[in-house]
């Protein structure tokens, strides 16, 4: 079976706007309510619960337009595809890492204080948990069902710019934050939205942004990090990491395509 999907979903233009818009919402709602009680209630378990729920949601939707179920989002559950989360998931890891070595390099950030090596492991394994479902719900949200809507619509890159566009939307806490978030937010949406395009399948994209979000919790709540005596932009330093790794996802996801092809 080939890595990616060969054939579109089952989609078709009788379906209305008014339907497509309804499911989304469906999945909106139900992700930024779980957004709400972290945010404002710090209730670790129903944020959990409804991140997680995010995805019958993702099904109960996909049923009701006619699909087969969460395939038509790409995400299909096999061996093979499991790669692809896990290539994803490890180019992510070296890709971050490598940029928060750069910024500890650069003097953009100090660490100022390291746990004890139980307490690190420990901590990053909890945080690398609880991670995973927010990466998963917001890549359905966000990618997933508007590729499995407006593949054959738009152009790739007219659906990498759109899906951009529409997660740094999601954002909603954010939205104020200036220029720079927002140029943040938008490279990181190409970055994840690119591989989708060719691959055809999420979960490439789910691996590498789980792997981000990992990378950034444990700068966050493991570590103790400060803003080191440089004044270059720690932010703007990512968002030119992830801009690379978006190239990186191009190649990687043009060579699986092709490899696909060739089977």
């Amino acid at each position: 079976m080939p890595l990616v999907q060969t054939t579109s979903p089952s989609f078709t233009r009788e379906h209305s706007w008014l339907a497509i818009v309804a499911g989304y919402l469906a999945l909106a709602l139900t992700y930024h309510a779980a957004e709400y009680a972290m945010r404002f209630h710090q209730h670790i378990p129903l944020f959990l619960g409804l991140m997680l729920a995010v995805v019958p949601v993702a099904y109960l939707v996909a049923r009701l337009q006619g699909f087969r179920g969460l395939r038509a989002w790409g995400m299909q559950f096999n061996q093979k595809y499991a790669l692809l989360l896990l290539l994803g998931f490890a180019l992510g890891l070296l890709l971050n890492g490598l940029a928060f070595a750069l910024r500890l390099w650069m003097g953009i950030e100090v660490v100022t204080f390291v746990p004890d090596s139980s307490t690190l492991v420990t901590q990053t394994l909890i945080f690398a948990a609880g991670t995973f479902l927010p990466s998963l719900a917001e890549d359905i949200l966000t990618r997933g069902y508007l590729f499995g809507h407006l593949q054959g619509r738009l152009s790739r890159w007219g659906f990498v710019l759109v899906s951009s566009a529409v997660y740094v939307l999601n954002h909603l806490y954010s939205l104020d934050d200036g220029f720079a978030a927002l140029a943040y937010l938008f490279a990181l949406g190409i970055m994840l939205a690119t591989p989708l395009v060719y691959t055809k399948n999420l979960w490439y994209t789910v691996g590498a942004h789980w792997a981000g979000n990992i990378v950034y919790r444990l700068g966050q709540d493991v570590l103790t990090v400060k803003e080191g005596p440089s004044t270059f932009s720690g932010l703007w330093e990512l968002t030119i990491f992830v801009l690379l790794f978006a190239v990186v996802n191009y190649w990687v996801g043009r060579r699986i395509s092709k490899a696909s092809r060739l089977r």
